[in-house]
């Protein structure tokens, strides 16, 4: 059985954050502190971790497709920290050629991004939203 093109398009980021030292990709074992997880919920049981989440893909034309993104992280830190991190992510990633190089995508570009207060265990967050333009499986 194939991979869904979301499932092969979050493996590719994870592992994108991972090389960018953003977020810590392994794909067995326990998650670890900094882990990535490709979809679900956010753990409760850590600090600091990063969410992929899939959304539904956007046809265009017979042959294109956008696919899309949204990426949750938390760290420990002030609001500094986070936007810190945003700011490491959008040079990674923002505005890139083939990146990642899965998919026939072209084109990569944020399409959202909001910044979150530090909560009561001192943990800031941030979602952004990333479109890719790609080709249809």
């Amino acid at each position: 059985m194939t991979d869904a093109p979301e499932v092969i398009l979050n493996r590719a980021l994870a592992q994108l954050l991972d090389d960018h030292d953003l977020a810590v990709y392994q794909t067995t074992g326990t998650i670890p502190e900094k882990g990535i997880r490709l979809d679900g919920v956010m753990p409760t049981e850590r600090a600091e971790f990063t969410l992929l989440k899939p959304l539904r893909p956007i046809p265009d034309g017979r042959a294109d497709i956008t696919y899309r993104t949204q990426i949750f992280t938390q760290r420990v830190g002030s609001p500094s920290t986070i936007r810190t991190w945003m700011a490491d992510l959008r040079s990674a990633l923002d505005q890139t050629e083939y990146t990642p190089a899965v998919l026939g995508i072209s084109w990569a570009f944020e399409f959202s991004a909001i910044d979150f207060d530090r909560d009561s265990q001192g943990r800031v967050s941030a979602a952004a939203t990333y479109h890719f333009r790609g080709r249809r499986p």
